[in-house]
């Protein structure tokens, strides 16, 4: 392994000690980035599935783990992130290729999440609920990311542990509240009464694939991490860990408290299943809780954009402005180019007739991002770094996922992909690397 590391690029000089994340924060960088918006309408979605959702949860988590446990290998293995386990296996084109799709994707995540935080506090504010005032909002919102990344990986860490500790209260709660009813006899309400087939578990299992997805952000985030080979791994195992936990407890919790026909027509099941002990703030606490979450996911998103754009620059496959840094080491550059991507995308779904395009696009985003986990899980295997059985089942999984999607916004993910080479040919050109 250390012969195949010498013939990577070397990674990008690592910001000092005071601005690296630590344990915790890259534990935090796992369960803040898969914890986003997606979770709050979940138990809406997978009600009408009834007990189908317990194995289904089983196995999303089993495939998520799996493709987690061949990351953290992967990181405890090779130095640099994504960008080297991918070149080692396959080479740096295929790393480009992979990596380009990623960094797509999470561009266009920060402005979804933007969105959905803006969108989650127009119900206390509708002021701000929809048209400029949204869109305005979610760029201000974009701007304090760019404002917190600048100041080093620490700072953005230490947003993330924040936001994490305040995200999870609901999912907790509606646990609580459960625990509660049993302690005062009242009887549960029943899953809805749906057969248990082969069909709807896969249906069940497909609606909660996405989910998941940013349990890579650890290993993303590895060369602005302290001791990353030891803290990655763990990270990386006890996040996807802890959240798959977090979201069955959750999830089934709502479904014992809400009548499975109510659930199932609930656009905010988690305050509906708070309400009656909150009362009427329920809905604009948990409103509140889910702006803040979705906020603390673009934090964490626009970091691992920026960290896979300074390792394809210091490898030479983007413009050196990608990995030009500042005094607290972060890429300026590319947090930069991230930012105003994500702008534009915001300003221009305030066209109706872009909404449509803009949902789509979250979806090809969301596409994009299973490229890394299918290349992770296929280099982990032709690195001999994961057992056989485990890695098929995730280069299965991550396959399932491509299925689950649809295949017109997967083959959108491919062309994404391949639309990255020709700025990769232009920029090995101009670096003397063609």
């Amino acid at each position: 392994m250390n012969e195949i590391a010498e013939t990577l690029p070397p990674p990008p000089p690592p910001p000092p000690p005071s601005r690296r994340l630590g344990p915790l924060m890259s534990l935090a960088m796992v369960v803040g980035t898969v914890i986003g918006s997606g979770i709050y309408v979940l138990p809406a979605t997978l009600a009408p599935f009834g007990a189908n959702i317990i194995p289904a949860f089983g196995i999303a988590i089993l495939g998520t783990c799996c493709l987690a446990i061949a990351l953290a290998r992967l990181a405890r293995a090779l130095p640099g992130g994504p960008y080297a386990y991918i070149a080692a296996a396959f080479g740096d084109r295929a790393a480009f290729v992979t990596l380009w799709s990623y960094v797509v994707s999470q561009w266009t995540a920060v402005a979804a999440v933007a969105i959905a935080a803006m969108g989650a506090l127009g119900f206390v504010f509708p002021a701000i609920g929809s048209g400029w005032p949204l869109a305005l909002c979610a760029c201000g919102a974009i701007a304090g990311m760019v404002l917190v990344n600048l100041s080093g990986a620490r700072s953005a860490g230490v947003v993330q542990i924040v936001a994490t500790v305040i995200k999870v209260v609901p999912l907790l709660l509606v646990a609580v509240l459960v625990v509660v009813r049993l302690g005062s006899g009242t009887p549960l309400e029943p899953l809805a009464p749906a057969p248990i087939t082969a069909q709807a578990i896969v249906s069940a299992c497909a609606l909660m694939l996405f989910a998941f997805t940013g349990f890579e952000a650890a290993a993303v985030t590895a060369n602005v991490t302290e001791d990353a080979g030891d803290v990655v791994p763990g990270a990386t195992i006890r996040g996807t860990a802890l959240v798959a936990l977090l979201y069955l407890c959750s999830t089934v919790a709502v479904l014992w408290l809400l009548p499975s026909a109510g659930a199932s027509m609930s656009q905010a099941p988690f305050a509906d299943a708070i309400a009656p002990t909150l009362g009427n703030i329920a809905g604009a606490f948990v409103a509140i809780v889910a702006a803040i979450s979705a906020l603390g996911a673009g934090n964490a998103i626009i970091l691992l954009a920026v960290e896979i754009s300074r390792a394809m620059a210091n490898a030479g496959d983007l413009p050196p402005f990608f990995a030009r840094t500042n005094k607290a080491g972060v890429a300026s550059g590319s947090l930069l180019v991230a930012a105003g991507v994500a702008m534009l995308l915001v300003l221009a779904s305030i066209s109706d007739s872009f909404v449509a395009v803009f949902t789509f696009v979250s979806l090809v985003s969301a596409v994009s991002a299973l490229v890394l986990y299918l290349i992770c899980a296929c280099a982990a295997l032709k690195l001999r770094l994961e057992k056989p059985a485990l890695a098929v089942i995730a280069i299965l999984y991550a396959i399932a996922m491509f299925v689950g999607a649809g295949l017109e916004a997967t083959l959108w993910g491919v062309v994404l992909a391949l639309a990255g080479l020709p700025l990769r040919w232009l920029s090995r050109r101009r670096n003397g690397l063609a």
